[in-house]
């Protein structure tokens, strides 16, 4: 399997920990967000509302299936749990992660605190942290849940936001 998925939720550093560590090591990273996006139209930004979680999770599917065709693996950076436009944790649903070639998965995680200063100097939006610990504990569960429905192995990684986090993952892809 060659996709080594990067999880976590809104604001965590994933995109900027991928693009770091594909430079590190050679393997191309993508952002699940990004290449839905390039495909339906949608621009998440500051919104981060999800119109069709099923559609898109389609869209990401066949967009990694491209992408293995001509390199041997990729990282992704993505999510297990989405926002609705209510501002409710929905989890991706299951089926996409069979798809999308997963050999190991690597969660970010951080402090509920230094997740809202992220996200409100990124998107001038203010979160609850309320709701970023539930997103947190969501995120991680199906984490969990993922990795043991694929045998594969899971990394949980606290970040540094340091050159740490490189060298501490470099030798875990």
């Amino acid at each position: 399997m060659p996709t080594i998925f990067l999880a976590g939720i809104y604001g965590v550093g994933k995109s900027t920990l991928a693009e770091e560590l594909s430079l590190k090591v050679g393997i191309p990273a993508f952002s699940a967000g990004d290449l839905i996006s390039d495909v339906n139209g949608e621009i998440y930004g500051a919104n981060k509302y999800v119109t069709n979680k099923y559609l898109n999770q389609e869209i990401l599917a066949a967009c990694v299936s491209v992408l293995l065709q001509s390199n041997n693996r990729i990282i992704l950076a993505g999510h297990f749990c989405i926002l609705n436009a209510d501002g409710t944790v929905e989890k991706i649903p299951d089926t996409v992660f069979t798809k999308l070639q997963i050999e190991k998965i690597i969660l970010l995680e951080a402090q509920p605190k230094i997740i809202k200063k992220h996200l409100t100097d990124r998107d001038g939006k203010e979160y609850s942290l309320r709701s970023i610990k539930s997103i947190l504990l969501a995120e991680r569960q199906c984490a969990q849940s993922t990795a043991q429905k694929l045998q594969c192995p899971l990394i949980v990684h606290t970040m540094h936001y340091t050159n740490q986090d490189v060298a501490e993952l470099m030798c875990r892809l």
